[in-house]
């Protein structure tokens, strides 16, 4: 009998999708179009660090009748143009389709330009957003330091959900004043990234550690309406203990946005609405929209937004806590193979069957750090 290992109550829900079939006629849908650009091209985005990412496009259906989203929209043409008459064409993802990437190495939006995204499906209808500009305001980021506390959450155990109080931190970003203090709309978003060890495999063994991305994860947004001046904020709370993210290291690549006012209150709007799913999940109807149509059986959903973008990783191992933190899967994987050890390779074993996430064995490329 095969165990598979899942050592900290994570609720994942994943949601199947297919293609959109344009000769089936689907009167009454709407369009959820998500999309934003900001002035950090693919290049510039290696120095927060990353790995790189190009602008993408993502495009799906939902019908007004259920309002749950059923389709990805393939084979449509997604157009971004400049008002100084410069344009740019999006590449479909051919391993996820419905995602579009707008693959220009040096592109990013420019101070004082507007910009206007279209869509165009295969059979004809036509979608565009409204012009779209970049505010002009400082965007600097500070400092991250971290709160030890407690936190209560919601976790699964054995048939029921019930509430526990977990130990962990809170991190917290310093943001500076600006140069010019005025009124500004930011938004900051997290791309998490832990390392796991195969707590069976040999030293020298290549799927011995792994580094493990998850977008379930840190999923939630942070908003701020401020007047330029210093403060601090709380960005998200991280488990400690009884949590196996943390045990090597973890890491949040934190994204700062400096947006329109139009494009914050759609954020708003749709944080009030995040217990019906939100955007991402089941698009909810009332949302502001900078989208338009033409096409008399179709609504849009979302908003095309120009931002500028700062980012800085946060980086922890346990070494930074006042407190141990016990790492018991050593221990969880020594008892597994005892009972069954013709299991097969699994997570204890290989790091690339981690079930947590997308896992690599391949380090990324702004990685220094030594593991042991």
């Amino acid at each position: 009998m095969k165990r598979l290992l899942t050592f900290i109550g994570v609720l994942t829900v994943f949601s199947c999708s297919e293609r959109f079939d344009f000769n089936v006629e689907n009167p009454g849908l709407g369009l959820v179009v998500e999309a934003s650009i900001s002035d950090k091209s693919f290049v510039e985005s290696f120095a927060f660090p990353s790995d790189g990412r190009y602008f993408k496009v993502k495009l799906s259906l939902t019908s007004d009748v259920d309002n749950v989203r059923n389709a990805k929209v393939t084979q449509a043409k997604v157009t971004l143009i400049s008002n100084s008459g410069e344009e740019w064409i999006y590449d479909e993802d051919p391993m996820d389709f419905g995602t579009y990437y707008l693959k220009d190495e040096f592109f990013g939006a420019e101070p004082n330009v507007a910009y206007k995204l279209m869509v165009d499906f295969a059979r004809g209808e036509h979608f565009e957003s409204s012009w779209e500009q970049m505010p002009s305001i400082d965007n600097m980021l500070g400092d991250f330091n971290i709160v030890e506390t407690f936190e209560e959450q919601y976790t699964f155990e054995i048939d029921e959900f019930v509430i526990k109080n977990y130990r962990g931190v809170d991190v917290m970003l310093d943001v500076p004043e600006a140069s010019v203090p005025s009124e500004r709309f930011v938004r900051w978003s997290f791309e998490p990234m832990w390392v796991h060890r195969a707590s069976l495999a040999a030293l020298d063994f290549e799927g011995r550690f792994c580094w493990i991305t998850n977008d379930k994860y840190l999923k939630e947004f942070v908003l701020q309406k401020d007047k330029g001046l210093p403060y601090e904020k709380k960005m998200f709370f991280l488990r400690t203990v009884r949590n196996e993210y943390v045990y090597e290291y973890f890491s949040a690549l934190v994204h700062q946005e400096v947006m329109s006012e139009g494009y914050f209150q759609f954020w708003t709007d749709l944080e009030a609405q995040k217990d019906k799913g939100g955007l991402f999940d089941q698009p909810p109807f009332g949302l502001m929209t900078n989208w338009t149509t033409d096409e008399p059986n179709w609504t849009v959903y979302g908003y095309f937004g120009v931002v500028s973008e700062n980012a800085k990783r946060w980086e922890m191992t346990l070494t930074d806590l006042s407190y141990a933190v016990v790492n018991p899967l050593l221990e969880i994987c020594e008892e597994i193979s005892e009972v069954d050890p013709e299991t097969g390779p699994d997570q204890c074993m290989d790091c690339r069957n981690y079930n947590q996430g997308k896992s690599t064995n391949v380090p990324p490329t702004w990685w220094t750090r030594e593991l042991f």
